[in-house]
């Protein structure tokens, strides 16, 4: 189940039940409402790479029951940037407190994923977290040029 509503062009809000196939249906939706805004090809690879990795985060790990929940995301351009706002009742998790990555000394070492939280802040120009009425609130500002 996904909806979608347009509000003016510059507003899209998209409402996500926590399946791994919501995050196909959620691209595609994303990406033609940000064409509409003319985007540069850095500007298209943030929010893709943003919205895969907080959405997946939410899908495998927000809810240890397992059940059907909600993920909104909701979208704002303006001149300067691209706004994407997140909400969901999982369990609480502020990114802005994981620790970061541990290098791996060799790459016998390394072990894949890991490093989301990481690109997403990279890719943002800000990025906030607040945990209100039982919600995770993310918010991710991304420039768009």
């Amino acid at each position: 189940m996904t909806t979608l509503t347009v509000d003016d062009g510059n507003h899209l809000r998209l409402v996500l039940v926590n399946h791994r196939d919501a995050l196909d249906q959620a691209r595609t939706q994303v990406l033609r409402w940000l064409e509409r805004h003319v985007p540069t090809a850095k500007l298209v690879f943030s929010v893709e790479l943003i919205l895969e990795e907080t959405l997946m985060n939410v899908i495998w790990h927000a809810h240890p029951d397992h059940a059907e929940h909600l993920i909104r995301l909701e979208m704002d351009v303006d001149a300067a940037d691209v706004v994407m706002r997140f909400e969901d009742d999982g369990v609480p998790f502020d990114p802005l407190q994981a620790p970061a990555p541990v290098a791996p000394r060799s790459i016998d070492d390394a072990v894949p994923g890991g490093l989301g939280l990481l690109l997403v802040r990279r890719c943002a120009r800000d990025v906030t977290y607040q945990r209100l009425d039982g919600m995770n609130r993310l918010t991710v500002r991304v420039a768009r040029h």
